[in-house]
């Protein structure tokens, strides 16, 4: 099938951070073709089948471009098979896709122009940015002064540790030309939902990030996570995500949130108790400092694992359509307050 050209005329929306929280961000908006979409994801992931193709091809990290790519390719049948996973023989545990990238890489020479070429290929509606043309490593710096190295490690916790105080990148990175235009340029920029320290902050540690958040005329939007993760946010409150999310994108903060308000199965939430994992208690009140939206947006099927996949992923997600519901209704109530009429979007 010929790639279709989309001209969309929308608002620019930039979703930063890795991830599934990402990656279903991006499925639902896609259904509004009016919206131009763009996606930064994280650099620093060195789990799974990413963190072999890294360490043995010396390539940028593929699995979170990978995503985005995945949830904004235009043909379903490709979009299945580029997100295809092996569970046995030579290739257990590596996507399709992921193989794909590091090999467009290698023929490309240079990883901006195998991230473009990727577009043509997976026939993608939007852009995925590169927010760095180099790999740098995610470290976690503990409130008792140990440091973890590496984003696996960080997400993945072995024991009990103390909580995280900040995370830094080494060697440290620059900001792509297109990643910081596309942040300045934005109507809106999306943080979450995803892991706060090895999905959402990672993207906002590359130099020239943050000074293109904070030039940044369009909104700044906060989806809280469904649950708190052991090792990272444990005992962490919907006001601590907004906090934290505003330390790292300081001197700018966020003006909007959104929070899911519809019950969690007790089912599931027994599952993510063993673990250690609670649900993500919404204090804001109404007294904030900006926009709470509050919303159902829970999936109502609970995420099975996949065959080959050594990472452990949620099993409770936001539904992608009602994800997306709530975003474009935060939009229209900030551009009514400002007197700015948001661009009129619709569902295809």
């Amino acid at each position: 099938m010929p790639h279709r050209e989309y001209s969309p005329s929308g608002p620019r929306i930039v979703v930063i951070g890795g991830g599934t929280g990402t990656s279903t961000m991006l499925t639902g908006l896609k259904r509004y073709p009016e919206l131009q979409l763009f996606a930064i994801p994280s650099g620093a992931d060195n789990g799974g089948s990413t963190g072999i193709l890294r360490d043995e091809l010396g390539v940028l990290p593929p699995g979170d471009f990978l995503q985005c790519l995945c949830a904004l390719a235009t043909d379903e049948r490709l979009r299945q098979v580029i997100a295809f996973r092996f569970a046995t023989g030579t290739f257990e545990g590596h996507t399709v896709g992921n193989v794909l990238l590091a090999a467009l890489e290698k023929v490309c020479g240079d990883p901006l122009l195998a991230a473009s070429e990727a577009h043509r290929i997976f026939q993608v509606q939007g852009r995925v940015i590169p927010v760095s043309a180099c790999a740098s490593n995610l470290y976690a710096e503990l409130e008792d002064g140990t440091v973890i190295e590496g984003e696996h490690a960080i997400d993945q916790p072995t024991g009990e540790r103390k909580p995280i105080k900040q995370c830094f990148l080494s060697p440290p990175s620059q900001a792509t030309t297109e990643a910081i235009t596309t942040l300045r340029r934005a109507h809106a920029i999306l943080f979450g939902p995803g892991d706060l320290f090895t999905s959402s902050i990672p993207p906002l540690l590359v130099d020239g990030v943050g000074d293109a958040i904070a030039e940044c005329r369009g909104h700044r939007i906060l989806t809280v996570n469904l649950m708190t993760k052991r090792g990272e946010t444990e005992y962490y409150t919907a006001q601590r995500f907004c906090d934290v999310i505003n330390q790292y994108i300081a001197p700018a903060k966020i003006n909007a949130v959104i929070v899911n308000n519809a019950p969690l199965p007790e089912a599931i939430l027994a599952e993510y108790a063993k673990a250690g994992d609670q649900p993500v208690q919404d204090d804001l009140g109404d007294s904030a400092p900006f926009l709470v939206h509050r919303a159902p947006l829970i999936s109502g099927r609970p995420t099975a694992p996949v065959r080959g996949d050594r990472v452990r992923r949620s099993l409770l997600r936001h539904d992608p359509h009602l994800l997306a519901t709530a975003v474009l209704a935060v939009l229209q109530a900030l551009s009514a307050r400002d007197n700015q009429p948001l661009t009129t979007v619709s569902p295809s």
